[in-house]
């Protein structure tokens, strides 16, 4: 079969692999639509997924073969892959804390994923896709998974503000989040003119552009009050370091976005205005939610899909696109089966 297969820093291969076969308690999948991730550019310029494996974690499948064992699914089955695999035996999954598992393994990056013709996931990591749902849609469950999570840990509640630093896949789903949940204003920072677009049309009640105004004036001026929450979701050292001056006094920062550098802290005005800071990682009890969300278009994601190529063009018109910061693409699918 042919895959997307990772050997390190800016060296993936399309190459024929062997077909996998499910063992007791997997299921064979043919995946349909596989997103390209902010981690996987990231794993392109830095190296930092395992070698040998076969990227994609951000994908829907169907059903092609079950292995022994295995009951819940059958053939032709539509369904999406979660992005984590946990132990379930360690403290950190009895306290249903599964992105911390302490034998984590994620699909895409430590094992094999869904940039291929084929690929085994044991049965309990899937999703079923609702009829009323294209497989197309559906591969965005990941991504909005993470957003949820964060949201989760930061207990986000109506009536307040949130200002979403970067309006990549992630950043407008979290704007779109914010609003559902029932934010009375929500903001978005953004170079790029396309994704400020976009922004507005999903429901943003503001978007600025940080290289041509202040934020946190911008923002005051707009809602009357700097923001409740600030959700950094760029990726950027120099954009999470500025989040401590950007929320209000006793507000939160929600740090989404991943940075393989070092961020510079403002602890004193951290303490000062006794701000909380959360990190999130991964999404994995939040993918029915998700899916859900997706299928009843409370959460759009047809307009955030900006482009859909072929397995062979990975990284020239994938990969190499999305690193250009002036491209009109947020997310770009790769459609597996022609």
């Amino acid at each position: 079969m042919k895959a997307a297969v990772f050997y390190g820093e800016q060296d993936i291969r399309i190459e024929e692999v062997e077909d996998p076969v499910p063992g007791p308690g997997e299921v064979l999948l043919q995946p349909c639509y596989c997103g390209i991730c902010g981690t996987d550019l990231d794993a392109w310029n830095h190296g930092m997924y395992a070698g040998g494996v076969v990227m994609g974690h951000e994908f829907s499948a169907e059903v092609s073969d079950v292995g022994p064992g295995v009951t819940e699914w059958k053939k032709g089955d539509r369904v999406v892959a979660n992005s984590i695999i946990p132990c379930k035996k360690c403290r950190f999954c009895h306290e249903g804390r599964y992105s911390l598992c302490d034998d984590l393994l994620m699909p895409g990056i430590t094992m094999n994923g869904g940039f291929a013709e084929l690929t085994v996931l044991p049965e309990d990591s899937l999703v079923l896709i609702p009829d009323s749902l294209s497989m197309k849609e559906a591969a965005l469950t990941e991504p909005l998974s993470v957003v949820l999570h964060g949201f989760n840990l930061v207990h986000f509640k109506p009536g307040q503000t949130a200002l979403i630093l970067g309006a990549g896949t992630i950043g407008q789903f979290a704007a779109q989040v914010a609003h559902i949940s029932g934010a009375s204003f929500v903001a978005v920072s953004e170079l790029n003119p396309f994704r400020r677009h976009l922004s507005k049309q999903l429901g943003a009640h503001h978007t600025m552009n940080p290289a041509e105004s202040n934020i946190s004036v911008d923002f005051e001026e707009q809602c009357g009050q700097p923001p409740d929450l600030v959700v950094e979701c760029t990726g950027v050292p120099e954009a999470a370091s500025e989040t401590t001056s950007l929320v209000k006094k006793g507000g939160t920062i929600l740090v989404l976005g991943l940075t393989e550098e070092p961020v510079e802290a403002d602890f004193m005005t951290a303490l000062l205005n006794e701000l909380s800071l959360q990190f999130s990682y991964c999404g994995y009890a939040e993918f029915p939610t998700a899916v859900s969300l997706i299928a009843t278009g409370m959460v759009t994601t047809r307009d955030i899909i900006t482009k859909e190529i072929f397995l062979e063009d990975l990284i020239e018109k994938g990969i190499r696109e999305l690193l250009d910061p002036d491209s009109d693409n947020v997310k770009i699918l790769v459609k597996i089966r022609r």
